[in-house]
């Protein structure tokens, strides 16, 4: 049996999508895919896009996704995608093309042998959970059940193939072949009685509870079981931006999202409690803010994590009590125990007032003429969307209006690569998602800096026809680098925007020589009507080009080295002092 015919087979038992950018030592694989009715290969004009695209496939549909690319040139396109993958913690699977073995570089002082050669595994070996060259035909069975092992048990994360042109095309015996069998080595954690003591003493005696949910929820399927503590404590909880669409605006004990761009009740609350339970959240500087030792500094701080390097990351955040273990074991105990938590309806209270006094779209929003205001689409945007929609938006200020602006609905999924976060990455991962669930409406929220990074994607999407609503909101700019530019550099603006040399073409032009519908929304006049027209388009792919004004701020926003609380525009030190205040 030809070996990449073996790779196939076993690849196409497990998905039904790969994406792809084609060369010269990948040929075979491909060729071994394409003879699979019920596979489908998709190919990217840049092999950065099929490498997010296979990111993305994972997130909607919990099966690894397969993104394939040549050597040398198409490996390093591949890179950013792994990236996203790793750094969110999203099982991938990531095949490269490499030169036939005798070529391998190895040892050798030549800085290259074989043509388009590259060393792939030293390359990835910092962000992938595992990596292999396979240079012994006999080894392919072994290394594939490995692979997707990796990805997808323990802490997930992507895995590279570097698959040499000469052992494609090899001859193996599959009854021969060696399988994988995971060590047992680490045997699974467990929650002690000595934590749950700990828990039910600290909930008892707390009089500002407040749960973190994060990530790992997902990452680890353990979202009813989540909802189901929470409702067990009824205690109020904040969301990290990954789980805001575990919970709809009307969710009750929902504070809101939490960082260094989220919203003033999400950041008043963890700063104020006493207590702070963490349930898969990795605690980053861009939830505690640069200087992680002023992060809810009047709190007992439980810290539940799957990576015990997560909770000794040693940046100035002490956790009072650490736990590591996978969420599963954790809620298999706690769901289990009784607790007893007191009197807390004044802290509820305060709550409620800070929601009610602070909402993110403020009343003057809306009277913006002449351009749209970010909030206010987000706002319409909200009430229009329908129940199972996905919601990708892209990186930089479109990413932070989304997660501070848009409110989920029933079933909804929204994502972005939240930790690698790289402009351009909202396209083609709504390009997976939409050839991975072609039933749901998938809606890509990007920018013109975004839009610029993978804009060769607009052949794919319209040879695929894929009809995905796209938004740019469009502020001719980089709009978070100049509100950096602005904050640090007296507003002198460098590669930043037009004036200073950064280009931003007529998206729409280019849109239609790909014969791609497209409008135009520059105004708060009849907003929803033309964002219905948009959302409820149907016969193909359609781009709205978004006026949003230059200089747009994201508000409210951390300065650094502040504290959580005190977010920008600053309040009045009385104000503040108010809200943080508790006898």
């Amino acid at each position: 049996m030809k070996l990449s015919d073996y790779i196939a087979d076993f690849i196409s038992q497990r998905t039904d999508h790969a994406f792809v950018g084609n060369g010269g030592s990948v040929v075979h694989i491909l060729d071994s895919l394409n003879k699979y009715d019920d596979f489908k290969l998709v190919p990217f004009v840049n092999e950065q896009g099929a490498s997010i695209a296979a990111e993305a496939y994972y997130r909607v549909t919990k099966k690894p996704g397969v993104a394939i690319a040549t050597s040398g040139p198409g490996f390093v396109n591949l890179i950013q995608g792994i990236a996203c993958a790793y750094y969110d913690s999203i099982p991938a699977i990531f095949i490269t093309g490499q030169v036939v073995t005798k070529d391998l570089k190895l040892e050798r002082k030549a800085r290259q042998v074989g043509f388009q050669e590259m060393e792939v595994v030293d390359s990835v070996k910092e962000y992938t959970k595992y990596a292999v060259c396979l240079t012994e035909p006999d080894r392919v069975r072994y290394e594939l059940e490995r692979l997707w092992w990796e990805a997808e048990n323990g802490r997930p994360g992507p895995v590279v193939l570097d698959l040499p042109d000469d052992m494609a095309r090899a001859e193996i015996d599959p009854e021969k072949l060696i399988g994988f069998t995971p060590s047992n080595s680490e045997p699974s954690k467990i929650l002690t009685i000595s934590d749950i003591q700990s828990i039910k003493k600290a909930l008892k005696g707390s009089k500002r509870p407040l749960i973190v949910v994060g990530s790992g929820i997902k990452l680890s399927n353990q979202e009813k079981q989540a909802i189901n503590f929470i409702k067990k404590l009824n205690i109020p909880f904040v969301t990290t931006w990954s789980t805001v669409d575990m919970f709809t605006s009307s969710f009750e004990k929902l504070v809101g999202s939490f960082g260094v761009s989220s919203n003033r009740p999400g950041n008043f609350a963890v700063q104020s409690c006493d207590l702070l339970i963490s349930l898969g959240s990795r605690l980053d500087t861009h939830m505690t803010g640069a200087n992680a030792a002023k992060f809810s500094t009047k709190s007992f701080k439980v810290m539940v994590d799957i990576d015990q390097s997560e909770i000794d990351k040693e940046n100035g955040l002490i956790i009072d009590l650490p736990i590591n273990i996978d969420l599963k074991n954790f809620f298999d105990k706690v769901l289990d125990e009784d607790f007893i938590v007191g009197d807390i309806s004044e802290w509820e209270n305060r709550i409620s007032l800070w929601k009610e006094k602070y909402p993110i779209c403020q009343a003057e929003y809306f009277n913006a003429k002449d351009y749209v205001d970010p909030y206010v689409f987000m706002d319409s945007l909200s009430k229009l969307t329908v129940k199972d929609s996905v919601i990708i938006p892209d990186a930089g200020g479109n990413l932070t209006w989304t997660m501070q602006g848009y409110e989920p609905r029933v079933k909804q999924t929204i994502f972005s690569a939240f930790n690698h976060s790289p402009m351009g990455y909202a396209f083609p991962a709504s390009i997976g998602v939409k050839l991975a669930k072609p039933d749901c409406e998938v809606v890509c929220i990007t920018g013109d800096g975004g839009l610029n990074m993978n804009i060769q994607e607009l052949g794919t999407l319209a040879l695929q026809n894929l009809p995905i609503k796209i938004f740019i909101l469009n502020n001719e700019e980089y709009g978070i680098i100049k509100q950096t530019q602005t904050t640090w550099l007296d507003s002198n603006y460098v590669c930043s925007d037009i004036a200073s040399g950064v280009a931003c073409p007529d998206f729409l032009r280019i849109a239609q020589a790909y014969d791609i519908k497209t409008e135009s929304i520059s105004s708060h006049e009849n907003l929803d009507k033309k964002m219905q027209d948009v959302l409820f388009y149907s016969d193909g792919p359609i781009i709205c080009n978004v006026k949003i004004k230059t200089n747009q701020e994201i508000l409210p926003k951390l300065s650094s080295g502040r504290p959580l609380e005190d977010m920008y525009p600053h309040l009045s030190e009385k104000e503040l002092k108010d809200n943080m205040y508790f006898d």
